[in-house]
């Protein structure tokens, strides 16, 4: 008998050594993926498992000014949160201690340590008081931690607030730049991890990863602080003189697009946003369209101009009216003008001219230019909420319609849509894409993007946009906004008034008065739009909206040290002269800008700058009038808290004289007479400037 193996078991021995070998290849081949392909991606789920994270946000980027001025920083805060599985023996106690130090209700506290999860939070951003004791008190909170995160904050309080916006509890954006660039503000967040075991509970000798966060990038905004400072001030005194329901100011600078300041009232201050209504969240120049009236005027004499349909030869007549269709429209001088040229029609701003030059451009011309100067879409300004103008449908329009629309009416824009518009005829006839962001540069300080002049297109050609600008030069020097004057410079301008219209139609005696400018000519440095939405008493553009554009822009000009560019050239003693605004300013700066204006000036008292004046601006006095001026040493600031003063047993007259001065309003509430009988809030209450107290007749 034979001791060799048969074939058939060399055979089912190779097959199982076989088997075998594939198997060891198999797995050799498994293990070689999971220890080296797999071998990052299964740490990272191991990790994932057995290490717990703590966020560690990031700083926000800041947001400055054109000059590199804080607008919006990010500072240190801190907050309180809980590992639940290892609170789990003490959570009664625990409860009871944080609802005491942190000011919570204990159901809030015990839902918050019950969940089912491996990190929750107990309260973000706690109080300084809050702090310190929770901090001698966490030996005996298992579980509970401190963490540091960043908060935001506005350094200049109520400054742009609607501009800047203003961020969540998760530091998101939510208003503002803040929500329009949240992206670039942002930054990484990061992590604080550390190992635990099954249970939940903390490992000996425990491994702890920090992954740090990453700043966001700086947004650099066009605004210039001080012209914004300016501009808020003037809003604020706007308020103050005209009891209106709301007042914006928008300066750009017609060269590159970019707005040196955006104003409003009312307003809000991002630090304490919640404190406002969502109302004035909006920037109210570029989320709401209004009728611009006779502001919009150059819009339809430079498109006359550029079609050839009018000429600076073209002759009109108004006997006060024009017959359109069978309807009589009426010029805003039921007398009408007369004989006028083009210059004197602009000058004049006389709707009957207007409704000519409308007509004869006819509708498929008069919508092209709509289009071109940028007014039937939005601007793409970078800011939220921008509004849409409202325009008649162009298949619908009639000849009645048209010439009502060439002066103003039956239209709507947004204020910034025109101030655009008319920035092109102050730029020779180039229209530019508007933006309040300058620049976005990365933490390290190089530039990742920049937005000065962007060119949209060519709206008309130069020489008619530098014929536009003579004739509203006009305006100013002999027309409807001489109380836009400013001693030494040409400026061009246009009032405006039109009628609000309220639930689709037209409302009489509520009103909106505008003026709109830019200087000085030639070329211009700034382009503005003042509107005020239902001012009390006077309405009219070149009344209300003028001398605030007049005096904001002789501030600005001599913030910006631009020389003058013509002869200061005092009226005749005796005639007509608009009182300028002297308060707030140092003697000698006073004394040049009343002799400028024709008036000689006496000091009273000492101090550092003006702190009143005999006569409020805006007036006419006869030239040669003596003002009285007195000195203090500190200036009126009209963005702080004032306490309301006892106006009861005071005539109304004295009662308004005396908010003025305190930088408040007061608003009859009847038609009485005599001396104020009662008022709300009551004397001793501490009211933000600018606030309404009422006051009650008899």
């Amino acid at each position: 008998m034979t001791n060799k193996p048969t074939l058939t078991i060399k055979r089912r021995t190779f097959v199982v050594m076989l088997l075998v070998g594939l198997y060891d290849v198999l797995l050799l081949g498994r293990l070689t993926d999971i220890q080296g392909l797999q071998a990052a991606s299964l740490k990272e789920r191991a990790d994932q498992i057995h290490f717990r994270g703590v966020p560690l946000a990031p700083f926000r980027g800041n947001i400055v000014d054109r000059n590199g001025h804080l607008l919006a920083g990010s500072h240190h805060a801190y907050s309180v949160y809980a590992i639940p599985v290892q609170t789990r023996k003490h959570r009664t106690q625990e409860t009871i201690l944080l609802s005491t130090l942190l000011q919570l209700s204990p159901q809030t506290v015990k839902r918050r340590l019950s969940r089912r999860q491996g990190f929750v939070w107990i309260k973000r951003r706690i109080a300084p008081t809050e702090l310190d004791a929770l901090r001698s008190q966490l030996a005996a909170l298992p579980g509970v931690h401190l963490i540091t995160e960043t908060a935001r904050y506005y350094p200049q309080g109520e400054l742009a607030g609607p501009v800047l916006g203003f961020t969540g509890i998760d530091n998101q954006g939510l208003a503002g730049i803040e929500l329009i660039y949240d992206k670039y503000l942002t930054g990484k967040p990061g992590s604080i991890q550390e190992e635990f075991d099954v249970t939940g509970q903390s490992v000996a000798f425990a491994q702890t990863r920090v992954i740090p966060s990453v700043q966001g990038d700086t947004i650099e905004l066009s605004l210039d602080d001080h012209i914004q400072w300016m501009a808020e001030r003037a809003c604020e005194q706007a308020m103050i003189h005209t009891q209106g329901k709301s007042v914006s100011i928008v300066v750009m600078h017609p060269k590159t697009g970019g707005i040196l300041a955006m104003a409003q009232r009312p307003s809000m201050n991002p630090n304490h946003f919640r404190d406002y209504s969502p109302k004035n969240y909006r920037v109210l120049s570029v989320s709401d369209a209004i009728p611009p009236g006779s502001i919009f005027k150059p819009v339809t004499l430079a498109a006359a101009l550029e079609e050839g349909t009018a000429s600076v030869n073209s002759q009109f007549f108004c006997p006060g009216f024009k017959n359109v269709l069978g309807r009589r429209v009426n010029c805003w001088r039921p007398q009408g003008h007369g004989a006028e040229n083009l210059a004197l029609v602009v000058r004049n701003s006389c709707n009957v001219g207007f409704m000519e030059l409308g007509l004869g451009l006819g509708v498929d011309k008069f919508y092209e230019y709509l289009d071109k100067f940028g007014l039937k879409g939005r601007t793409h300004i970078d800011l939220p909420g921008e509004a849409l103008g409202i325009f008649p449908a162009m298949k619908r329009v009639t000849a009645l319609d048209l010439a009502i629309m060439a002066f103003g009416q039956t239209l709507t824009v947004t204020p910034i849509a025109l101030l655009n518009a008319i920035s092109a005829i102050a730029n020779d006839g180039v229209l530019l894409k508007p933006h309040i962001v300058r620049r976005i540069l990365a933490p390290d300080g190089h530039v990742i993007k920049e937005m000065d002049a962007q060119v949209v297109r060519r709206v008309v050609s130069e020489n008619v946009a530098k014929t536009v600008q003579s004739m509203m030069v006009g305006v100013v020097s002999e027309g409807t906004g001489k109380l836009a004057q400013v001693p030494g410079y040409k400026i061009a301008g246009k009032t405006g008034t039109a009628q609000k219209v309220i639930n689709g139609r037209t409302e009489k005696g509520v009103y909106i008065a505008s003026f709109i400018g830019f200087g000085p000519v030639p070329n211009p440095e700034v382009a503005v739009i003042v509107n005020v939405d239902e001012p009390v008493g006077a309405f009219y553009g070149g009344q209300v909206a003028a001398p605030i554009f007049g005096q904001l822009v002789r501030n600005i000009f001599r913030y910006l040290k631009l020389p003058p560019t013509e002869p200061i050239k005092p009226p005749p003693k005796g005639e007509p002269a608009m009182v300028p605004s002297l308060v707030n300013l140092d003697p000698e700066t006073a004394l040049q800008d009343a002799a400028a204006f024709g008036f000689p000036v006496q000091f009273e008292g000492r101090g550092r700058v003006v702190v009143d004046q005999s006569i409020e601006y805006g007036g006419y006095r006869p030239a040669g009038t003596i003002l009285q001026l007195k000195l203090g040493d500190a200036s009126r600031i009209y963005l702080e808290w004032v306490a309301v003063p006892q106006f009861e047993g005071l005539s109304a007259q004295s009662a308004a004289r005396l908010a003025w001065v305190l930088g408040i309003n007061v608003k009859a509430r009847n038609k009485g007479s005599g001396v104020v009988r009662r008022q709300n809030p009551p004397k001793g209450t501490e009211v933000r400037a600018g606030s309404v107290v009422e006051i009650w007749l008899g």
